[in-house]
């Protein structure tokens, strides 16, 4: 630009300390500064982009090209559908023709093709907007009198700064990098926590919080702004948790994110949940014993009763029913989920989002779907009352129900059970088994070498393995994800007596104990006797303190 005369040295200087310090794209500082006008620019980056510059008229638009591309999808990508060219194709004005995420929302909205070309975002808004409202019957003008009137001047002239920095292409690129990074470690969670002069960014990975550096302090609040544009959230609301969820494309598949914004002290901080809906694992893959994986097959497969997985946030119980689902999964039967949210995608599975704002609890959903002629149901998590008995007695009448409950052991979930308020004698009837799981690391096989049996916890071990780290295992001791470790009970004929006279789960555990049902601790210490894992991971996550 400065070579072609448009600006000089001078105000570009100027502008990259601003875009150094704000976190704004140049071309906004630009504009807004005045060294150059939107049209030229605009003109200017067509050029050198190869594509044609266009003005978007509202004459133009043909309503049922608009159409057929979602109106939030156009928004967010910076996007407008103007008409069909002779040969069939859309022609589309757009914000950033290069964006890859919006290209591949366009091929599959247009199969035909689209010619793109490069626009204002601001006019594309507008028309957006315009024609939306008017095919939505709505009057935007008496929408944005109502806003104002209602709401302070000066604080909604500070959102629509905000929103207008957090839309820009150096914001919107770096919210989707720390998206796409985590994506490519494997990670569960992003937190973003700001601090007086720093903003920290880590990731879970392996169910272990590892920091992965700072993101600019002055970037912070335009990075949260737009994560909670993503999810649909209240930007001016910054004193308040706010939930929200959202979904983004990476490389063509989808990922879904559980978002959380809560205030501190030097901001708000984030966390995002990722939940990935091509990741669906096998029975095979999960780690179960040989005794396990068949009793687990069993009784996922009777015709009724109730199916328990108990575990902390983050144990991997959804995976397991998932991978239960799979394993049973065919044309005649009839299987149902019902989900807060839906974390993975299964073909041949009706599943159904619960979402508590609109009023579409566990419970309601619950009884739709039994009037679904459904043969097996899966409940993400019973959480009171209405929901454990519903399940009960569907379990009772002919259906096979599966779900989870935050519990530590498998007997807890007897316990967990009657204190939400279910009677011992339906448990007894309706419940079939109980999976109690964790989730550790696999040990670095590149590492690993044989030790020392002898252990700081006195356990007998035949075989023990550490492993010293190195690149691989970026000098942790562990890679390659996790795996599971196990207390599967199957409700025979003596537990179901103890549970119909009450029996609490020390009881219970300790008849378990007597039949050598094989503890959480003791599938642990197979699978560190069989290198799989080491004696410390094990400790770490299945003793309570």
């Amino acid at each position: 630009m400065v070579k072609d005369g448009l600006i000089t040295q001078d105000q570009l200087t100027l502008s990259r300390a601003s875009v150094e310090n704000l976190g704004i794209d140049l071309g906004h500082i630009l504009i807004t500064r005045g060294f150059v006008k939107e049209e030229e620019l605009l003109k200017f980056l067509a050029k050198k982009l190869n594509v044609a510059f266009h003005h978007p008229k509202e004459e133009e638009i043909d309503q049922e090209v608009l159409k057929i591309f979602p109106f939030h999808l156009a928004k967010k990508n910076f996007v407008l559908p103007l008409y069909r060219t002779s040969e069939g194709k859309a022609v589309v004005v757009m914000n950033d023709p290069n964006d890859g995420s919006a290209q591949e929302e366009l091929r599959g909205y247009y199969p035909e093709g689209y010619e793109a070309r490069l626009g204002s975002p601001n006019t594309i808004i507008s028309l957006l907007e315009k024609n939306h409202s008017q095919s939505s019957g709505l009057d935007s003008t008496n929408v944005i009198m109502e806003m104002t009137e209602a709401d302070d001047v000066e604080a909604d002239v500070e959102t629509k700064k905000i929103q207008e920095i957090a839309s820009g292409p150096k914001i919107i690129s770096t919210v989707n990098n720390i998206i796409a990074k985590a994506k490519k470690l494997g990670a569960s969670d992003i937190h973003i926590e700001p601090f007086r002069d720093s903003c920290r960014l880590r990731y879970r990975i392996d169910g272990i919080l590892r920091e992965f550096g700072n993101l600019p302090k002055a970037m912070h609040m335009a990075i949260v702004s737009r994560i909670k544009i993503m999810a649909q959230l209240d930007i001016a609301e910054r004193r308040v948790p706010q939930d929200g969820r959202a979904r983004v494309r990476l490389v063509g598949k989808a990922l879904d994110m559980r978002i959380n914004t809560c205030p501190t002290q030097f901001g708000e901080k984030v966390c995002m949940r990722l939940f990935a809906k091509d990741k669906v694992i096998t029975i095979e893959a999960i780690g179960f014993s040989d005794r396990d994986r068949k009793l687990f097959t069993d009784i996922i497969s009777k015709p009724n009763g109730i199916f328990l997985v108990t575990g902390p946030t983050g144990s991997g119980k959804s995976s397991t029913l998932y991978a239960g689902l799979m394993r049973i999964n065919s044309p005649e039967i009839n299987i149902m989920t019902i989900e807060d949210p839906v974390e993975s995608e299964l073909d041949g599975v009706n599943q159904i989002a619960v979402s508590e704002k609109s009023g579409l609890r566990f419970a309601t959903v619950l009884r739709a779907a039994l009037r679904q002629d459904p043969d097996v149901i899966m409940i993400g998590e019973i959480r009171d009352q209405e929901t454990a008995e519903i399940a009960v007695r569907a379990a009772i009448t002919g259906h096979m129900v599966l779900s989870t409950l935050h519990t530590n052991s498998a007997a807890g979930a007897i316990d967990r059970l009657k204190d939400i308020g279910v009677e011992p004698f339906m448990i007894a009837s309706a419940l079939k088994g109980v999976l109690a799981q964790r989730l550790v690391r696999r040990i670095c096989k590149n590492c690993r070498e044989e030790c020392s049996t002898e252990n700081e916890y006195q356990i007998e071990l035949k075989k023990n393995f550490k492993s010293k780290g190195c690149d691989h295992c970026n000098n942790t001791g562990y890679a390659g994800g996790r795996v599971g470790i196990f207390e599967l009970i199957s409700i025979d004929g003596e537990v179901r007596k103890m549970v119909h006279a009450g029996k609490g789960e020390d009881e219970i555990n300790k008849y378990l104990r007597q039949m050598k049902m094989p503890s959480i601790i003791e599938d642990g210490i197979s699978k560190v006797e069989q290198g799989i894992t080491s004696l410390e991971e094990v400790m770490r996550v299945a003793v309570e303190d």
